[in-house]
């Protein structure tokens, strides 16, 4: 009687996540965000290629508009950072066509040791801007001292240090240098824009510097970006036990392929579960899950096979699985006698373009199946298993695995 009520509870359960799934596939499309040129192929986080496409519309290119200095030293204004009677007539006397800004100009005692460099100097005809770019690491670190040394340097009639970040307060800034946040200049660079572009013709510039803006607003409020539309949100709440109930058979998924990975190589490579290694990862964003897998026999966890799964409906097994699979092989120079050019042409000489019922897998027609990473470090091998289910890549991953063992062991002998 107990079994029966498992069993029954355990399809129920599996019918409730089928009409899940069903609702799932149902739902309509989230719309997407607005698409941001440098956000989407663009520098990201990273400061100094940020620093780089700032520098270009302050000054650092000839024909490129000096918008984001102009913005920089209003908002500047705006904190009080140069003197009074300046406030209404700096931004007006400056010759904007004559303003330059170097990058990671190296400080005065950089011969003493210290290689830090700031980030941004932005020379005007009466003043000099010393500014560090920080995205969300420390500054604690920064030779801030040294900074000055080299703004003072310039004896410009104006000098003026900042820190430039997503946050408006840092306390690992000094108090004589003046934070200024991403939303602090975008509000003004925003403001500004209009009476900047008024006179002119439309240019290129003018898309670039509204993708900027809208990229340093991203940066600053990640935390406001969209996970979830209303209706997904409520779909969640609505059905949030099936959820969990799905994340836990996705996460037993995964360890069932693990054990079954473990028992093709224990069986094809004649060797005990305890001298496999094994590790997983995610690539793609998070849609290839990749099973690692290396003999301790191979000198070094870089000798890997691996097998890797993601979503697809071309299953060779119909509509039993929505799952496809490859196979994947590392070879670590570092820890292999093997010649990797030697291994790659016989890769490519030996294992066919084509399905073939000799081969549990094949390499694809459109590319050799081989590349080195890592500066020449290693070589990585791809083939796709014959027949394309789950069984074909198990057989497929325990016989790229024997083939790496038996040209390692080779060259070891």
């Amino acid at each position: 009687m107990q079994n029966n009520l498992k069993r029954l509870s355990v399809t129920d359960g599996h019918s409730a996540l089928e009409v899940l799934f069903d609702k799932m596939e149902r739902l309509p499309a989230p719309t997407p965000p607005e698409l941001n040129l440098f956000s989407s192929a663009g520098p990201g986080h990273h400061e100094n290629r940020l620093s780089d496409l700032m520098a270009i519309f302050m000054g650092s290119h000839e024909g490129a508009p000096t918008w984001l200095a102009k913005a920089l030293v209003a908002c500047l204004l705006h904190k009080g950072a140069f003197h009074e009677d300046l406030q209404d007539e700096l931004l007006v006397r400056t010759d904007w066509e004559s303003i330059s800004v170097e990058r990671e100009v190296p400080s005065p005692d950089i011969s003493n040791g210290n290689d830090k460099r700031l980030d941004l100097v932005i020379l005007g005809d009466s003043f000099v801007i010393g500014v560090e770019h920080k995205v969300w690491a420390s500054a604690s670190d920064n030779p801030f001292p040294s900074y000055t040394k080299l703004i003072d340097s310039y004896q410009q009639l104006h000098q003026v240090r900042c820190v430039l970040s997503p946050l408006s307060q840092r306390t690992d800034v000094p108090d004589d240098w003046i934070c200024v946040s991403y939303d602090e200049l975008i509000t003004v660079a925003r403001e500004r824009l209009g009476q900047e572009i008024a006179h002119h013709t439309f240019t290129k510039w003018q898309v670039f510097y509204q993708e900027l803006l809208q990229h340093m607003h991203n940066i600053a409020h990640q935390e406001k970006a969209m996970i979830m539309d209303d209706k997904e949100l409520t779909f969640a709440l609505k059905h949030f036990a099936q959820l969990k109930q799905a994340s836990e058979k996705f996460h037993l998924l995964e360890a069932e392929l693990r054990q079954q990975c473990m028992r093709q190589l224990t069986a094809t490579l004649e060797v005990a579960e305890s001298d496999i290694i094994k590790t997983t990862n995610s690539w793609s964003d998070g849609e290839e899950k990749v099973l690692r897998f290396s003999l301790a026999r191979w000198e070094g966890q870089n000798n890997q096979a691996c097998l890797v799964y993601y979503p697809c409906s071309e299953s060779d097994a119909g509509d039993s699985e929505s799952i496809g699979f490859y196979v994947r092989g590392y070879i670590d120079r570092q820890a292999t006698s093997a010649d990797l050019d030697s291994l790659a042409a016989e890769f490519t000489s030996t294992i066919p373009d084509t399905k073939s019922d000799a081969w549990s897998f094949y390499r694809d027609k459109k590319t050799p199946g081989f590349w080195f990473e890592s500066n020449q470090r290693y070589l990585a091998l791809d083939a796709w298993p014959h027949p394309y289910t789950r069984e074909g890549a198990l057989e497929a991953l325990g016989d790229l695995a024997l083939w790496i063992d038996q040209r390692i062991s080779d060259s070891a002998s």
